[in-house]
Formats: structure tokens, sequence, C-alpha cells
């Protein structure tokens, strides 16, 4: 895993296992990892709790502020076709969350 501050006016790619956090929405200020990309500016983003693997939330992608930290468990599991569960999801968001909290 990766980590980093200062993401103000940087940009990121939503690959796989990215920290993303809500901008809009009744989810605004929520931290989520990506789970895909899906056509017309959609992304499938979860948070292993009210928003679980099987059913990952979509959101417009410019409704999303990414951070520079990529879950590379996550990123490599879904990349390999293997399954990402719930735990693993959890785990790296904690990891995560400390960093900006």
């Amino acid at each position: 895993m990766t980590g980093s501050t200062g993401v103000e006016g940087l940009h990121y790619n939503l690959d796989p296992g990215r920290l993303v956090v809500s901008t809009a929405g009744r989810d605004r200020g929520k931290f989520y990892l990506v789970l895909e990309e899906c056509p017309d500016s959609k992304v499938k983003v979860v948070d292993g709790e009210v928003r679980k693997v099987v059913s990952p939330k979509i959101k417009n992608r410019k409704h999303l502020k990414a951070y520079p930290d990529v879950s590379l468990e996550i990123g490599e599991r879904v990349r390999a076709g293997l399954k990402v569960t719930d735990l693993n999801v959890r785990r790296s968001l904690e990891e995560f969350i400390a960093n900006y909290t």
C-alpha cells in the first residue's frame, strides 16, 4: 500500500483499490475504495460495511475525490479475477482513513 498527503489539485486514475471520498449526495464525506470503472463515467465503490462487494455503490466519477493511496491487495485481486472480501476492503480503508482523520 502506498500513502501520501497533499492531494489538492492532483488528479488520479480511478484504478481498482484507489481511495476516494464522495463529494456529493447523501454519502458526502464517506470514504470508499474503487472496485471497478463502468461505462459512462461511472465507478463502482465499496466500503465493506454498508456498500459491500456484492452490492457496490455506483457513483459518477465527478462526485468523487481521489486520493493517492491505492490498496495493492485489492487492485491485484481485482485484476487477477480473484475474490475480494468485505474484510479485505475494511482493513485497507481503516489503514488509509487513519492517515486522513
